[in-house]
């Protein structure tokens, strides 16, 4: 049996115990080569769920939905370790409670997709898959042009690439950890952000986003790929991270136990920003 029908087997008999009310998949896309998320409640429509290597989409953002949760029923969830280390983040943001999330956890490797063992979020906490996720080498390659860059030469680049947003926001709804239920930008009186695709309000949107995420971001890359004009926005969320890591040797998501990095502090926190 392979895994796509493996799976298949056990979601459905997921639904058919009732142990879960609902499970988040991927189904067949518009094209042969992509997916669209497929919400299952009964055994006969989890026989259409597909698992293959175009099953990249971090589907957590779907957990926080308002009233998914709220009757306390438990949902299953397919989800890579990028998508796992997102559930880690939510939990700690007492966003989830982790009874309620059962995951059927994969992982994709040169096109090759392979199981994950365990279906609680605590069966992941430790593995070895989640703690050493890093971004690919192509994101790691232009980190570190850009890092060689001068200040001046790194703002040009990013005053480019900004100077193309359109406000879509396509980059926060994709996202998990952008589950507010009004946003900043949403905010009008006062408004803090300008709404017009401008210079200043693209970098205002932009970065203000990113210092939101910093030592938040699952390093999904789901921001970039729903970016419809590609904008580079992993790099930034990489570089913030990168930040947070050597400051306070934090990587988000390990486990669902870690303390939000900017939202706790330790006697022996660096202060260097105290002049």
């Amino acid at each position: 049996m392979g895994i796509q029908e493996q799976y298949r087997s056990e979601a459905a008999a997921l639904l058919s115990s009732g142990e879960v009310k609902l499970i988040i998949g991927f189904g067949a896309g518009s094209t042969a080569d992509r997916r669209r998320p497929l919400f299952a409640r009964t055994p006969d429509e989890a026989q259409k769920f597909v698992l293959d290597a175009a099953c990249i989409a971090n589907l957590s953002t779907y957990l926080v939905t308002e009233g998914l949760l709220s009757d306390g029923k438990k949902v299953a969830v397919f989800l890579k370790p990028d998508g796992i280390r997102s559930v880690n983040i939510l939990i700690s943001e007492a966003q989830l409670k982790p009874e309620q999330v059962v995951i059927l956890g994969y992982a994709i490797d040169n096109a090759e997709v392979t199981p994950l063992e365990g279906r609680k979020i605590s069966d992941f906490s430790i593995s070895e898959q989640i703690r050493s996720l890093t971004p690919p080498p192509h994101i790691l390659q232009e980190a570190e042009r850009i890092e060689e860059m001068s200040a001046t030469e790194r703002f040009e680049f990013w005053k480019e690439h900004f100077a193309k947003c359109i406000k879509c926001y396509a980059c926060r709804q994709v996202c998990p950890m952008c589950y507010c239920r009004r946003c900043i930008v949403d905010v009008n009186q006062p408004q803090w952000i300008s709404t017009s695709s401008h210079t200043l309000g693209n970098f205002e949107w932009n970065l203000v986003r990113a210092f939101h995420l910093a030592g938040r971001c699952a390093a999904c890359g789901a921001c970039d790929r729903a970016c419809p004009v590609n904008i580079p926005l992993r790099l930034v969320n990489y570089r913030m991270g990168k930040e947070v890591s050597d400051a306070f040797d934090y990587c988000a998501g390990e486990n669902s136990n870690q303390k939000p990095v900017l939202a706790s502090f330790k006697q022996d926190d660096p202060e260097t920003f105290i002049l």
